[in-house]
């Protein structure tokens, strides 16, 4: 039985995603110290939390060419790489182009990544440029950063900005505080 149109969609993904990316991070106000491995695994345990709650598996490393894939009874769901570097690499590639390994075409892509604050209009460009044709949609987990000593990364994250690209279309979804203490009337808000 396939699962049904209005389960587990890319924008349940969206929301899921947003709430724990903010639940266990890596860092606070104080201990600032969490390097590209830790946001690695942080976001790893996202996924995998994320694809729990919508009913599917979690493969890591699927087929050595994708960095995650979500996969239902009834085949490959969501397909997701994330990147440090942002979207200029071979991300979108993978993203788009379908795979031996994927038992079927996706529900939909997850990218999620980094720019410096003043190349956000120039990343929805790329992307759309790039997404162009592709018959499934494609979610952006995009977060903005400003170069930064106040942590060990030397980014400071400012906001996480969520979009869905579809039938050559963007469409906000979401735009959030990157850090937890920002989120106002959380319990991690900082007062």
């Amino acid at each position: 039985m396939s699962l049904k149109e209005n389960w587990a969609t890319p924008e349940d993904f969206a929301t899921l995603f947003q709430y724990f990316w903010h639940r266990d991070f890596p860092i606070d106000q104080i201990s600032t110290g969490a390097k590209r491995t830790d946001w690695t695994i942080h976001i790893g345990v996202v996924v995998r939390n994320v694809a729990d709650l919508m009913g599917f598996v979690t493969r890591f490393e699927s087929g050595g060419r994708t960095d995650a894939v979500l996969r239902s009874r009834d085949g490959d769901e969501f397909t997701i790489e994330w990147e440090w570097g942002g979207v200029w690499g071979n991300e979108l590639g993978k993203l788009k182009s379908p795979r031996k390994t994927w038992r079927k075409n996706p529900r939909c892509a997850v990218l999620i990544t980094y720019t410096h604050t003043p190349n956000i209009d120039k990343v929805y460009k790329h992307v759309a440029e790039t997404w162009e044709g592709v018959n499934w949609p494609l979610l952006l987990i995009l977060i903005d950063v400003e170069e930064s000593k106040k942590f060990s990364a030397h980014k400071e994250f400012k906001e996480m900005q969520i979009s869905m690209f579809n039938n050559n279309q963007r469409k906000k979804l979401r735009t959030t505080p990157a850090y937890p203490w920002k989120v106002p009337g959380t319990r991690w808000c900082a007062e």
